[in-house]
């Protein structure tokens, strides 16, 4: 099929077959189509065993969600530890943890097995617009966790919390602040605040992520724009991935499914530019099945390979 890799099951020295292993590091969706349950689907369907750290349990369907409960950081430290005692992970993707205390035990835990391949989706906003951390863990996810990664993937939202554009603060950064009122539109003029839209603000906003934070960024261009181009910032360097924006009201767990399929072909040996083509095919595969489930913005077709 277009744009599918397979992996071939590797043999080691004692004849035994083995296969890339990935970690996800994420809290769980009781309705299996975010977190760590599309984040296990989309490793399966990557062909790559996957592995698991909750961090926290909700209860959610398709139409919300009405309760979250942390696991604590000894025990997301513990769980980190049982995985790469046994299985070390050749890549691992990071999701939303919500506290610093458990951010802070993530990060010392990767940072003492020296993880590698690390994929941070920094969950921060919500699609109402709400944030989902406070700033205590924003500012341990920046110093902690960025600092580890291998790339980040914020959507606009996202990277306007990481720019401080979103609540109308000054930016920091001398090109964010020399562009914000380009990116200024009609809708952003009436709520007073910059926001990021078009290929040009996007590529200023990357680059000034790269510079503030020191890794490199997966800028998604999902919210606001009129199409699903993703754009790359990497040692200075910018590479566009282009992409048709998917007519399917049902996009629940879209960006757990990016940064898990980028982690999981990262683990087979892809480069990170060719991880994140392998992804966007793999995303938008999984969204033209037009799979149609719940009374809200649903899942998508994790599987859609094999129907």
């Amino acid at each position: 099929m277009a744009g599918m890799t397979v992996s071939t099951p590797m043999q080691d020295h004692a004849g035994r077959t083995t296969l890339p292993a990935v970690l996800t590091v994420a809290g769980s969706d009781s309705s299996g189509g975010a977190g760590i349950q599309a984040d296990l689907k989309t490793m399966l369907a990557n062909g790559v065993f996957g592995m698991s750290a909750i961090t926290a349990l909700t209860a959610q369907n398709t139409m919300g969600v009405t309760g979250v409960e942390n696991v604590s950081p000894e025990m997301v430290a513990a769980q980190i530890d049982a995985v790469f005692a046994d299985i070390p992970p050749q890549a691992v993707k990071i999701g939303m943890v919500s506290s610093a205390p458990l951010i802070e035990a993530i990060a010392d835990r990767l940072a003492a097995h020296h993880a590698t391949n690390v994929v941070l989706d920094p969950v921060m906003v919500a699609t109402s617009g709400a944030r989902l951390i406070d700033n205590d863990a924003i500012d341990a996810l920046t110093s902690r966790l960025f600092p580890l990664a291998t790339v980040i993937t914020p959507n606009i939202p996202e990277t306007e919390v990481l720019l401080e554009l979103g609540g109308g603060q000054a930016a920091a950064d001398d090109a964010v602040a020399q562009h914000a009122a380009e990116w200024t539109g009609d809708a952003a003029s009436e709520t007073g605040s910059a926001t990021i839209a078009g290929p040009a603000a996007m590529e200023t906003a990357g680059r000034a992520i790269e510079r503030r934070y020191g890794c490199a960024v997966l800028v998604k261009g999902g919210h606001g724009v009129a199409d699903a181009s993703d754009l790359l910032v990497s040692g200075g360097a910018t590479t566009w991935f282009h992409g048709t924006r998917v007519d399917n009201p049902n996009t629940h767990g879209t960006g757990c499914t990016l940064s898990s399929a980028i982690a999981s072909n990262l683990a087979k040996g892809e480069t990170l530019e060719g991880a994140i083509r392998l992804a966007k095919v793999y995303l938008t595969g999984a969204l033209e099945a037009q799979l149609d489930l719940g009374h809200g913005s649903g899942p998508m077709d994790h599987a859609w390979r094999w129907r």
